[in-house]
């Protein structure tokens, strides 16, 4: 499935033709439905950030370590922000 992800597509970007790998092309073009205004793209490309950031952040020592306090703000944060998807 990654070796499928990580083929190489022509993209138009800024006016030029480039190649960039399939997964770079699908998150641009979610990520450019989300800046338009869909919901169910900004909730997916919320849902995808959250998973990268997670990702990485356990796979790193952390520098400046978060209090339970600050996650549970971090949560509510993240829980209004994706609503819109549960409407």
């Amino acid at each position: 499935m990654m070796e499928a992800a990580r083929d190489q597509v022509s993209a138009n970007i800024g006016g030029k033709t480039q190649r960039i790998s399939k997964i770079q092309a699908t998150t641009m073009q979610l990520a450019t439905k989300a800046a338009s205004g869909d919901n169910a793209a900004i909730a997916k490309f919320l849902t995808w950030i959250d998973e990268i950031e997670t990702r990485a952040a356990a796979s790193r020592p952390t520098q400046f370590p978060l209090s339970e306090a600050d996650l549970e703000i971090l949560r509510a944060a993240y829980e209004r922000m994706t609503q819109y998807e549960k409407e």
